[in-house]
């Protein structure tokens, strides 16, 4: 009875203890959760290279979603210069200086950091199937691809938004999803001609941020085009409204003429 009871004690004390496989897992997984907070922080701060280095330490070889993620992120927003979105430059920037909008004009003579973000995000959707962050991802990916005009120029403008779609639209069947890309599934529907199939991205990226005038816009041309002029003139006016800086105000009472012009 003796000698059983010691054996199950024993056994027990064993079991008790961590593994060190398991041990080592959560202190990656502790690493990589400071990391990832270190570098949101440096992103705050505007230091974007900074940022960049720091994830690229945490997971050189792009095998961990989770800092993917957050480089493609990076990669896609805060670059000052890129080669087809596969290398890209960052900087370090005060508080101060300029706005992130005008990054671009930092001229070309920072360190080119090596990152394909399109093969990255594939080979990761590979192993990780149900993972549809990454989904979303190659959406914001295909539709950066269409606004800067700098990469996959052998696919076709139509063949990017059709990706682009495609995408977004496993992303938000999963739940991922806001109000930036339902605008830009609304966008790729709309100059795709697909007016009908833009409503509703449309609509619900204005649910989501009822201020966001670009909506606005875009959703009063589709409306037009489909000759729902009192809707179109609503959110026309709206646009004017909450545009702050002229050249959109314009764009956006441009558009309104047009569109009480055809309702007469």
């Amino acid at each position: 009875m003796t000698r059983l009871l010691l054996l199950f004690l024993t056994g027990t004390v064993l079991l008790a203890r961590p593994a060190p496989a398991q041990t080592s897992r959560a202190t990656r997984m502790a690493a990589e959760a400071t990391a990832l907070r270190q570098a949101r922080q440096l992103v705050l701060e505007r230091r974007y290279e900074s940022a960049w280095q720091l994830l690229a330490l945490t997971d050189p070889t792009n095998a961990d979603p989770a800092v993917v993620l957050q480089k493609v992120d990076l990669a896609l927003n805060y670059y000052t210069a890129t080669d087809e979105l596969r290398r890209f430059a960052f900087r370090n920037l005060k508080l101060l200086d300029l706005s992130p909008d005008s990054l671009r004009q930092l001229g070309q003579d920072s360190v080119r950091y090596a990152f394909a973000v399109r093969s990255v995000l594939e080979q990761l959707q590979q192993r990780f199937p149900d993972n549809y962050k990454l989904s979303r991802a190659l959406g914001d990916y295909y539709f950066t691809v269409q606004q800067c005009d700098c990469a996959e120029q052998e696919l076709g403008e139509d063949e990017v938004f059709r990706r682009t779609i495609a995408q977004y639209q496993q992303a938000h069947s999963h739940g991922q999803g806001d109000y930036l890309s339902y605008f830009a599934l609304g966008y790729a529907y709309q100059r795709l001609g697909r007016f009908q199939e833009s409503l509703a991205p449309f609509e619900r990226a204005l649910q989501l941020r009822p201020t966001y005038a670009t909506a606005h816009l875009n959703l009063a041309f589709v409306l037009l085009e489909l000759k729902e002029f009192e809707k179109a003139r609503k959110h026309a006016r709206r646009a004017v409204e909450l545009f702050s800086d002229a050249p959109h105000r314009e764009d956006a009472g441009f558009l309104l003429s047009q569109i009480e012009e055809r309702m007469k």
